[in-house]
């Protein structure tokens, strides 16, 4: 009997050592290597998502201004607070605008965030369509929008004086939308301490990547106001201040900026992305591809075009990858924004079919203003995408790209992931036929357009589907700018 029990005691002991051991390698698995953190996997719910919002929300949204460019040109009003000192237009604006004496940390208390209403922006995400929300949490200039205890440089300490990020957090996990943390890897100015001596680290201010300069009062006043000098910027400043927000928030997603300009051996990111990988337990999460110079679109768990930047075709079906910009042409609030540079919704829709055929994600950016509020035109283009996704993101969510992402100019495909139905999206009403080709439907096959319980009728001929598209449906069209044919092909 003692034997039994003995025995018995033995394989317990064995079963918790395994468990632990193997614990212990799973809390462990990723190294804070390029080569580690690549075996990771992008995950199927950001494959699924297809639709994410991208709050562009600071400082600079006080001042949100940007100079006009031509029609499609991109604007950056969420550099404000750098340019006001360094490009001769902006500095004229400013000086005209706020007064010469006016700095950029004057900014901070008119940055209270009186009509910031996480509740129904996450509400408007939810019924418009998004799968996930990423704010700015810090951008270049350094002001956090969650109280950090890295810096007094934040919301909990300045400005608001509230914590900006935890409600947004509350609200996405009530509705079950995935939550992300926009982070730049790089400030402007950061005070360091070298060789004893106070100096300021400069990125994108001068003629080199970074630079340490003397620190000199008078002409860093009101630029870094509540930032604490550190001796290792990245060591003892970035990397942990990443990881203490995702102790605080666990996000689901990290959303690497500002990593153009220093090589990931400075950066260090593996660091702070195989602590991510490490610590969610299980949880499915992501990162993006701005580890450090010459990595975007070669490293991460997707790729991040802006303003359509990313051009290979080749290069998108082989990669998860993800298009970021404004329903305008502005990075940040632009008080200038009007009907004539903010795009129509059939043109986002035009835009956001293209993208998702191509194997890609829209994280589409919204420009609250200085006290939190989202434009109203902004809100009605959000509007009028979900009122289009209610009635065909079958052909979207859950979607893979089809053997070919398009015909023409004007109709789009994609393909569900059990490979029975192929869907033809057609940006342009089709007229009495629509002709595809590569394609051939089973005798049993049938053909539907999203929206409708009419039956359509088809023929296979002469290499050809000819989908004949009743009248009826012409003058009963399920919703505006874009339809989708079913073709149930299994």
């Amino acid at each position: 009997m003692m034997r039994i029990v003995f025995l018995l005691f033995v394989f317990l002991l064995i079963v918790v050592f395994n468990k632990n051991n193997s614990s212990a390698k799973s809390e462990n698995m990723y190294q804070p290597t390029i080569q580690s953190i690549q075996t990771h996997q992008c995950p199927e719910w950001f494959k699924d998502a297809k639709f994410g919002m991208f709050i562009d929300w600071g400082l600079y949204s006080v001042a949100g201004w940007a100079p006009k460019q031509e029609t499609g040109k991109a604007m950056y009003p969420d550099w404000y607070l750098l340019n006001m000192y360094l490009l001769s237009d902006w500095r004229e604006y400013h000086t005209k605008t706020w007064g010469e004496r006016f700095k950029r940390d004057d900014f901070i208390p008119l940055f209270t965030a009186e009509q910031f209403d996480p509740a129904g922006l996450v509400q408007l995400a939810a019924e418009c369509g998004m799968k996930y929300v990423i704010p700015f949490c810090k951008h270049h200039d350094g002001f956090c929008l969650w109280p950090s205890s890295l810096t007094q440089r934040d919301a909990g300490e300045m400005g608001p004086k509230r914590d900006l990020i935890a409600p947004l957090v509350h609200e996405c996990r009530k509705r079950d939308i995935k939550f992300g943390f926009y982070f730049s890897i790089e400030e402007w100015e950061y005070p360091v301490i070298e060789n004893d001596q106070l100096q300021i680290r400069l990125w994108e201010c001068g003629d080199f990547p970074q630079q340490l300069v003397p620190y000199i009062r008078h002409e860093i006043d009101g630029k870094i106001t509540g930032k604490v000098p550190v001796e290792d910027f990245f060591g003892d400043y970035i990397i942990p201040q990443a990881k203490e927000f995702i102790d605080m928030y666990d996000p689901d997603l990290l959303w690497f900026d500002g990593e153009w300009q220093t090589p990931v051996e400075e950066t260090r990111t593996p660091e702070i992305v195989s602590y991510f990988y490490n610590q969610a337990s299980g949880k499915n999460v992501a990162v993006n591809d701005r580890l450090g110079k010459d990595l975007r679109f070669k490293a991460g768990d997707f790729f991040t075009s802006e303003y359509h930047s990313l051009e290979s075709e080749q290069t998108k079906v082989a990669h998860k990858w993800e298009e970021c910009r404004g329903i305008s042409q502005s990075f940040g609030y632009n008080r200038q924004d009007t009907e004539a540079n903010v795009v129509s919704a059939k043109e986002l829709i035009r835009m956001f079919v293209k993208i998702v055929s191509e194997n890609g994600n829209l994280l589409l950016i919204v420009n609250l203003d200085g006290q939190g509020a989202l434009p109203e035109i902004q809100e009605k283009r959000l509007r009028e995408i979900g009122a289009w996704l209610r009635i065909n993101g079958e052909a979207i969510y859950g979607t893979k790209p089809w053997i070919l992402s398009h015909q023409g100019e004007f109709i789009r495909f994609t393909q569900s992931k059990d490979d029975k139905n192929v869907y033809a999206i057609c940006t342009e009403w089709p007229g009495k036929m629509l002709k595809i080709d590569s394609i051939n439907l089973a005798e049993n096959g049938n053909i539907t357009m999203l929206g409708t319980n009419e039956k359509i009728q088809w023929e296979q001929k002469d290499g050809f589907l000819k989908i004949l598209i009743p009248e009826s449906l012409k003058k009963n069209k399920p919703c505006e700018h874009a339809w989708v044919f079913k073709l149930t092909t299994k």
